[in-house]
Order: structure tokens, then C-alpha cells, then sequence
């Protein structure tokens, strides 16, 4: 097999997990490796059992964190058939130059990041989930924006508004960074602890990527 074969061959494979991986059906295994990747990002370590998927809400249970994950993705976008698309276009090509799209990526900014998660939960708390629910849910926001390339941590937003939405905490994580929002004096230690900050992993450790 050539060098051109194997990439594609690799692509290929790629791609059909992706497609698996997003089915609606793997929903809960998604909201665990989620909750994975924020966790693993504030440095903690566990055994993988201690991610439970539980009935909703929460989505996943972590020793005394309740996590309702939620996504943020681009307006329209389709995830699940725009994989299934790309892995059509592996299958079809013939040669690595095939699979090659001019892309631009764009900055993104902490603030927008936060304006989106503030769109959402004032969303979330007059549509779904009562006061009463809220105070006991840790609401993670798995960010997933396409063609983003530089994200702009500085300064960080003021979160008052989200504060007084009555969650026990709000974070979210994109790529190897987690950051905790906004969190009650009743959130767990280690969700308080990272409160106000974009906290880093190493892109050594990071764990396998489904972006």
C-alpha cells in the first residue's frame, strides 16, 4: 500500500467513527467524553467509571458535580450529515488532493463565547428547567465552532447576568481549555476552584479529539 493509499485508507476510518460517534443513538457516550474533556482539562484524575449517564437531568453524574451538557454549535449546521458527507468524499477520492478544502479560520473571543452560553441558558431557564432544578445542575457547554483558530481569552466577561439565572455553576470547554463561568458557594470544590479562568491541558495529554 502506498503513502497516498494509507492516508486515505486513515481518512476513511476517521470519518466512519465520526459518523458512528455522532449517531443519536450514542448520545449519552457523547455527554460522557464531554464531561471527560472538561475534567481532564482541570488536571483531575479518575477512573472512567465515575463518569455516570444518568436519567435527565443530569445528563452525567461525577462524585457530587450534576452535569446537563449542551452544545454550541453554528447556526444550521448539521453535524451528523455533514460527517456522513465527508466520509462519502473519502470514499470517493482518489488521491489526498481530493480531500483538500480552502478554509478560513477566524478569531474567537472569550465575550462571544459568553454571549452565546447567556443566550442559551436565559433560554433554558424559561423554557426547561425550573428554579428548584437549576440550583442542583452543573450546566457544561461543550463549544463547537468550525474554522475557529485563535481563541481570545482576554478580558474575561463580566458574568452577572449569568449569575443570576440560578444555576449552581455554568462552564464550558472547547478543545483543551475548560473554564468555569459562574459557580454557587454549593458547587463542587473543584468546579469552584476554576471559577473566573480559562484553565489549560497540556496538548500533549489531550485526549482523542471528535472535532
Amino acid at each position: 500500500m502506498t503513502h497516498d493509499e494509507k492516508y486515505l485508507e486513515a481518512q476513511r476510518k476517521a470519518r466512519a467513527e465520526s459518523v458512528e460517534f455522532f449517531r443519536s443513538g450514542n448520545k449519552s457516550e457523547r455527554e460522557r467524553w464531554v464531561a471527560r474533556a472538561f475534567l481532564t482539562n482541570l488536571a483531575l484524575s479518575f477512573p472512567d467509571d465515575e463518569l455516570l449517564a444518568v436519567d435527565d437531568p443530569p445528563d452525567v453524574r461525577f462524585r457530587d458535580a450534576n452535569f446537563e451538557i449542551k452544545e454550541i454549535l453554528d447556526e444550521g449546521r448539521r453535524r451528523h450529515q455533514e460527517y456522513k458527507d465527508g466520509l462519502e468524499e473519502a470514499i470517493r477520492a482518489t488521491v489526498p488532493r481530493d480531500l483538500v478544502r480552502p478554509v478560513a479560520f477566524n478569531e474567537l473571543a472569550i465575550s462571544r463565547v459568553y454571549e452565546l452560553i447567556l443566550q442559551d441558558t436565559k433560554a433554558l431557564a424559561t423554557q426547561k428547567y425550573p428554579l428548584a432544578v437549576r440550583r442542583d445542575l452543573d450546566l457544561l457547554f461543550y463549544v463547537n465552532l468550525i474554522h475557529t483558530f485563535e481563541f481570545v481569552e482576554t478580558p474575561f466577561p463580566d458574568v452577572t447576568a449569568l449569575s443570576l439565572l440560578g444555576w449552581r455553576s455554568v462552564s464550558f470547554v472547547k478543545g483543551h481549555r475548560s473554564s468555569v463561568l459562574t459557580a454557587t458557594c454549593n458547587a463542587p470544590n473543584f468546579i469552584r476552584s476554576a471559577v473566573g479562568r480559562v484553565v489549560h491541558r497540556e496538548i500533549g495529554d489531550e485526549i482523542e479529539s471528535k472535532l
